[in-house]
């Protein structure tokens, strides 16, 4: 396993942890993860390479022959299948209940004499009072309309409508005067310092703006941030290629390839 092998070497030189974090700037908590083969606490497999590789440069390793090593260890990882849960005895053991029997229910005896048409005496009722109510309304309406009175309506004579004399046209101008525009476009900030970074892929990173950290930890892929600081805006990426920087409107393209650990700093022009 190429944690054993980078610890084994570590020891060897008499190194401590907090060595190997200092000399790579890679966390002390993924240092241990990989000597210790938990890669399910590191950010990635991308990532996690790339620490592999300055971790074994660090320590004057081949880079390539430890990265074959990784590649090795999470082939067999990937390949391993997970065990399946075993039965519960006891859930095993019960028999399956069998489903309740329905019954079905028995009809109401109707005592005799009962008839349909004693059913449905209300409902006939009810319907003939509504219908009974409704003549009433309609003859009410025609009484009201046949019982009013033309004389009763406001005859409203429109005025017709008078001419509005055209305005004069107003006289030429000779050598107008230019009219400001209302939003002129802003000038360019050049007392601070603005770097947009966009991600193309997950990258470990830590962003400091005039010494003060303002963010660390993975961010995504297919997100743009930008920061703006009066001095410096310095970064700490965990995986270099994924990320292109721009200033001023112009790419600055990407400060390192994939998996590699890039210290990158900007400063007011």
């Amino acid at each position: 396993m190429v944690g054993y092998t980078l610890r084994q070497e570590r020891e060897r030189q008499n190194l401590s942890v907090s060595d190997i974090e200092q000399g790579t700037s890679i966390r002390t908590a993924y240092i241990e993860a990989i000597e210790n083969g938990e890669y399910d606490k590191l950010p990635g497999k991308v990532y996690t390479k790339g620490f592999v590789k300055n971790y074994a440069k660090f320590l004057g390793l081949d880079t390539d022959a430890v990265a074959k090593e990784f590649a090795a260890d999470m082939h067999e990882l990937e390949a391993t299948p997970e065990p399946e849960p075993a039965p519960n005895a006891a859930e095993s053991a019960q028999a399956p209940e069998k489903p309740a029997e329905v019954k079905p229910a028995k009809p109401e005896r109707k005592p005799l004499g009962h008839s349909i048409q004693e059913e449905s005496r209300f409902p006939q009722s009810k319907l003939i009072v509504a219908a009974v109510v409704l003549l009433a309304i309609l003859a009410g309406s025609a009484w009201a309309f046949l019982s009013g009175s033309d004389d009763d309506v406001a005859k409203v004579n429109t005025p017709a409508p008078q001419e509005q004399p055209a305005a004069p046209e107003p006289p030429p101008v000779e050598n107008p005067t230019p009219v400001a525009q209302a939003n002129p476009a802003p000038a360019p900030k050049a007392d601070v310092v603005a770097v947009q970074a966009r991600f193309n892929d997950r990258c470990w990173a830590l962003v400091t703006v005039d010494g003060s950290v303002v963010q660390e930890g993975v961010i995504e892929g297919g997100q743009t941030i930008s920061w703006e600081g009066k001095e410096n805006i310095s970064f700490r990426l965990g995986n270099a290629g994924a990320v292109e920087f721009f200033q001023d409107g112009k790419s600055l393209g990407v400060q390192g390839a994939i998996g590699d650990v890039v210290d990158k700093t900007f400063t007011r022009s």
